[in-house]
């Protein structure tokens, strides 16, 4: 195999000696054809690419440089919301394009990075990728180069979408574990929240730490009214106060609903320590949608986030005496999730029960390896079964009977 390798490379080196010998008009031809000047779309395209390149080395005159006078406050405003997210990554990848007189249209794809834990490495299937938006991109040539005069979403049908920095500006307020986002109305909370958010990053960093997903920056958004049914795709439920957005396998980013939370600093911590918890017992999951495993993801942060309340002791307990004495006797600790027509007390009673669940694993068998199986559940996919047995060494159905038993004596 070696010498194989070595006589296709002789073959190589042959060829191109005999190129060089032979070939001299056409290596002429070759430069004449390198000095072409670019096509419209190239220009277009390089543009694009030096706008990018301006981004991430913090050179907002450049990046303004590839945009038409009537964009420049709203890129101005993108520039700095995304070098306030610590972007590290921002590439256009172009498509076909549309000629409308000396203009160029065509749909772009946009890959990006915010932190550096978004983006850690090599990615193997689409979800480990960079987060993508689309968007349809109109240059005209101004002063012999192309800028972007027009800019409308693209036809991407992402429930995540838009990104809050997208469109408008963002104003940002840095702490030691969190950055808070926020639209300019809704600036007069950032203060406010800073010391809570702070407080609850470090409860989350030590249940971060039994997750083995530990965060270099947790990013959290605080939404007006406008903000919460658009961004992300909005959020339609009336009752839910806070939202935790997975944007790929690695990047999972908060958003408040200050509407509900403003003035209620009990609410504010809890929300701010649930949330964060999806953040650190999902990061790294294989896919983007585990509805079937809804109790456990929302017990774990639940656990997280009344910390270090017991889930006896919190304000659900009232709802879930409700649920478990006006209907059917459970015959396990996973509650039914309500429909979306159901009670918001339903939906009080689903999470209090789902913490009950989560504490009672804890209680029986640490915090320790309850966190390995919630990995193994929410990150690895495994079966709860499987996961029981490697987290616990116990089947899951002897877990569930006790923790059901369990439960009962806590609320009845």
């Amino acid at each position: 195999m070696r010498r194989a390798i070595l006589a296709v490379v002789a073959v190589g080196v042959l060829l191109l000696a005999t190129a060089v010998v032979v070939s001299r008009p056409t290596t002429r031809t070759a430069v004449a054809a390198r000095s072409k000047p670019a096509t419209p779309y190239e220009q277009a395209v390089a543009a694009l690419n030096a706008q990018s390149a301006a981004l991430l080395s913090g050179d907002e005159q450049g990046w303004l440089g590839a945009v038409d006078a009537p964009l420049k406050k709203r890129y101005r405003g993108m520039f700095r919301s995304l070098r306030a997210l610590e972007v590290t990554r921002f590439d256009y990848r172009p498509g076909t394009e549309q000629k409308a007189g000396t203009k160029l249209s065509f749909r772009t794809e946009i890959s990006y990075c915010l932190g550096p834990d978004m983006c850690p490495g090599s990615a193997g299937s689409r979800w480990q990728e960079p987060p993508r938006i689309e968007q349809r991109l109109t240059l005209r040539p101004v002063g012999g180069r192309y800028v972007i005069s027009a800019v409308a979403p693209g036809p991407s049908d992402d429930p995540r979408r838009p990104a809050p920095w997208e469109n408008g500006e963002l104003v940002a307020l840095r702490g030691t574990r969190v950055t808070l986002i926020a639209a300019p109305g809704q600036r007069h909370h950032l203060a406010q929240v800073l010391p809570v958010a702070e407080a609850a990053a470090k409860v989350d960093d030590r249940f971060a730490a039994l997750a083995g997903t530990s965060q270099s920056r947790y990013r959290i958004y605080l939404a007006g009214e406008a903000q919460w049914r658009s961004w992300y795709g909005g959020e339609g439920d009336n009752w839910a106060i806070g939202l935790a957005v997975p944007l790929n396998m690695h990047g999972i980013d908060v958003m408040l609903r200050m509407k509900s939370l403003a003035g209620n600093p009990v609410m504010l911590r809890v929300a701010l320590q649930h949330e964060l918890g999806h953040v650190v017992t999902l990061a790294g999951a294989y896919r983007a949608d585990a509805a079937e495993d809804t109790w456990l993801s929302e017990g774990i942060a639940e656990y997280i986030g009344w910390s270090p309340m017991r889930a006896a002791e919190t304000l659900r307990r009232h709802s879930v005496r409700w649920a478990l004495n006006g209907g059917a006797r459970a015959r396990s600790m996973i509650p039914s999730q309500p429909g979306p027509d159901a009670p918001a007390r339903a939906g009080d009673a689903f999470y209090g029960l789902s913490h009950l669940a989560v504490d009672c694993m804890a209680r029986k068998y640490g915090d320790q390896k309850l966190f390995t199986f919630v990995r193994l559940v929410l990150a690895q996919d495994n079966e709860y079964d499987q996961a029981a047995r490697d987290a616990y060494g116990v089947p899951f159905p002897a877990v569930d009977r006790a923790c059901l038993k369990w439960i009962r004596q806590q609320v009845l």
